[in-house]
């Protein structure tokens, strides 16, 4: 990431906000603080509700993933006659498409 006027200045890529880690450190702490409070909570609501309260709560303690598309196949029966080796290389495609090793 480049900002400003200088070359490298600004937030290096893949470093979180000091505000943001700040806060999922402190959600981190309260959900610890406040786990068996939370559970009869949970254990409280409907099922949907129940669902809708942990997928919010595990925005700030898991991180998003990049979606990403799986090109010239369309469907898992496709994916499934690729042979080993063609899998291996998709893959290892997709890893450098994301910068994951």
């Amino acid at each position: 990431m480049q900002g400003g006027k200088r070359k490298g200045a600004g937030r290096p890529k893949g470093i979180p906000n000091r505000k943001t880690e700040a806060l999922r450190e402190r959600v981190d702490k309260l959900i610890d603080e406040n786990w068996e409070s939370l559970q009869g909570d949970l254990k409280r609501l409907d099922s949907k509700g129940r669902v809708d309260a942990i997928l919010k709560l595990l925005e700030y303690a898991l991180p998003k993933l990049n979606r990403t598309e799986i090109s010239e196949i369309s469907t898992v029966e496709e994916l499934l006659t690729l042979t080993p080796d063609e899998r291996r290389e998709r893959i290892k495609e997709l890893r450098e498409k994301l910068n994951v090793n």
